[in-house]
């Protein structure tokens, strides 16, 4: 194993540490992208002269400069010479509309754009007034030497966009400080050294792209470029196993998607360790990745944010015992500082859940030109001189062992009849379902403005999911004001450029499903008419043909235990609940109460 560098100051820029780094393992190999190879060395050096090309186009000193690059080689080039020319990178992505880039591109003010030949027309459409400096043609007598750019650790570094509640995204401001310190305890954490193949396949726009890159260009080990965009899932597995891969980071909904396309023998024999971020993870999901790696392998579960990256993280290994359905985030990182609060912002006891709240010298800047915004999100920490309070927005609560458990976003907690419901323990329980594959709990407002619950249900190879077996077993496990009102089974979920779930492009489920035409079986016996208007009156559907399901007509649960426990009273009968979930109908039910009550109208 190679002797690691270790990180003796964080009073530094990440690309000075990147420096000695490239000086102290010169020949190896620091980037490889479908069989190129480029070493620290030669890496340096070719950034080193794009930064000298910056340099002479762009003397602006407090600049911000935008990338407009593919995956690949040069896009690490470009954000490392950035740097070392002294400016903070803005990171746009070839994907995304066009109408989203210039927004980007113009709302950080950016006094240059990098781009290429492949995109230079599109580049040119983008930047309007704004330079260009083509990667592929930077211009000659450029310097390999180090540019020596003097820089504060506390200067901008790069601005991230991510979603903002006004439909435009905002950009996070970080500092060279709080990333060198960022990845000084994750380094630390996860045990990165130059040894490791470190696998790179998100988009320089989504925040993740820190953790691979820097992760692996701070420590002196290979980044492993894969271009998911333009390959799949089938062919990232095998490229995970053919290169030897030893770590990758993964979002769990990420993570179901590359479970899904594996075969039950696929392993993954050179990953010591798998990160785990993001999104809230499930007992479920390491259980079924566990099957694809070597028994001495770890998977490490991340709590990560835009705007306060690495806080938190829980090592699993094979003698680790999840007690719980949600795996937890773990415990103290140094430096970052978390507690749960309540909507007033004061601290709430072990086990109760409440908003994760982050206090530390490392935050983020703040959002770029949006002054209102940040002193909404970050305040000073009058605990703790110098540290900075952010509100995640995340939802969570602490152990009494001091372990932190994540269980969702705020914007999932919602309010339905009165009661606040968190979507996000809906999904808990509908994932658990041996059927079931992904989850989306949603309210949707119907056109006659009432809210419902609405379940996005895709499924584990079955065509047709029976949705009375999901509802009537989270009945079990929800109050009846958590019960989702309609169920939809959709082929796959929508997500977004950093595979994150698009709740924008779920769509509406169809309203008038219940009350459309259809061919109504009428009650034949007086029993039968008398259950047809008691599921009628209380359900407030109309009509009630004899072999709907009436687990799917009922939007409201409570609704259908009232109409149970009124027939049980009328017939002096003890309905099986069991057996209605096999036959919801009211033929079945009619028969269930069996020859007594029917009797009783001879």
């Amino acid at each position: 194993m190679a002797d690691r560098l270790s990180f003796d100051t964080i009073e530094q820029t990440i690309h000075h540490r990147f420096e000695k780094v490239a000086a102290k393992f010169p020949q190896q190999v620091a980037l490889n992208f479908d069989g190129e190879q480029i070493t620290y060395q030669e890496l340096n050096a070719y950034s080193n002269r794009v930064a000298d090309a910056i340099i002479k186009s762009s003397d602006k000193a407090p600049a911000r400069i935008g990338i407009f690059l593919e995956h690949g080689i040069t896009q690490i080039v470009a954000l490392l010479a950035i740097m070392k020319a002294g400016k903070a990178y803005v990171a746009l992505d070839i994907y995304f509309p066009a109408e989203r880039n210039q927004y980007m591109l113009n709302d950080a003010g950016c006094s240059l754009l990098i781009s290429n030949n492949f995109h230079w027309s599109q580049a040119q459409a983008l930047a309007a007034d704004i330079p260009l400096l083509n990667i592929d043609e930077p211009g000659s007598d450029l310097s390999s030497d180090n540019p020596g750019v003097k820089l504060s650790p506390d200067d901008i570094c790069f601005i991230i966009y991510t979603s903002g509640s006004t439909g435009q995204p905002k950009g996070v401001m970080h500092a060279h400080r709080g990333i060198v310190h960022y990845f000084k305890r994750f380094s630390e954490a996860v045990t990165i050294t130059p040894d490791d193949k470190i696998a790179f396949y998100y988009s320089i726009s989504f925040s993740a792209h820190t953790m691979p890159i820097f992760g692996a260009l701070l420590n002196g080990s290979t980044l492993m470029i894969f271009d998911l965009k333009a390959q799949n899932l089938s062919e990232f597995a095998k490229w995970l196993r053919f290169e030897k891969i030893s770590m990758t980071l993964m979002i769990p909904s990420t993570l179901r998607h590359f479970l899904a396309v594996l075969h039950k023998n696929f392993r993954l024999r050179s990953m010591h360790t798998l990160w785990l971020g993001g999104e809230t993870l499930y007992r479920s999901d390491v259980d079924k990745v566990r099957q694809h790696l070597k028994k001495n392998a770890r998977i490490i579960n991340l709590y990560a944010s835009t705007e306060a990256f690495f806080s938190r993280f829980y090592t699993i290994t094979s003698d680790t015992a999840i007690k719980s359905n949600i795996v937890p985030i773990g415990y103290y990182v140094d430096g970052m500082d978390m507690t749960i609060v309540d909507e007033d912002l004061k601290r709430m006891d072990p086990n109760q859940t409440g908003e994760i709240l982050i206090s530390s010298p490392y935050l983020a800047l703040g959002y770029w030109n949006k002054p209102e915004q940040t002193a909404s999100d970050f305040s000073e920490d009058p605990e703790n001189p110098g540290a900075r309070l952010f509100r995640t927005s995340d939802l969570g609560y602490k152990q009494s062992d001091g372990c932190m458990v994540h269980v969702g976003r705020s914007d999932s907690m919602v309010k339905i009849r009165g009661y606040r419901v968190d979507l996000g323990e809906i999904e808990n329980n509908l994932i658990q379902h041996k059927n079931v594959k992904e989850v989306a709990v949603m309210v949707k407002e119907n056109p006659f403005g009432s809210k419902h619950i609405i379940a996005y249900v895709v499924a584990r190879e079955i065509e047709d999911l029976d949705f009375s077996y999901l509802k009537l077993g989270i009945i079990r496990m929800l109050p009846e004001y958590m019960i989702p009102s309609h169920f939809v089974q959709l082929d796959s979920l929508p997500m977004n450029e950093i595979g994150k779930l698009n709740k924008k492009a779920i769509p509406d489920p169809d309203w008038n499903k219940i009350g459309q035409d259809r061919d109504i079986i009428q009650p034949e016996s007086p029993l039968e008419y008398e259950l047809q208007e008691i599921f009628e009156r209380i359900l407030e559907v109309r009509p009630i043909s004899m072999d709907d399901n009436i687990l799917e007509l009922g939007a409201d649960s409570l609704r259908l235990f009232v109409a149970f426990d009124e027939i049980e009273k009328k017939y002096n009968k003890k309905l099986n609940i069991d057996s209605i979930i096999e036959d919801p109908t009211l033929n079945f039910i009619a028969s269930e109460i069996g020859n007594s009550a029917s009797q009783a109208y001879n």
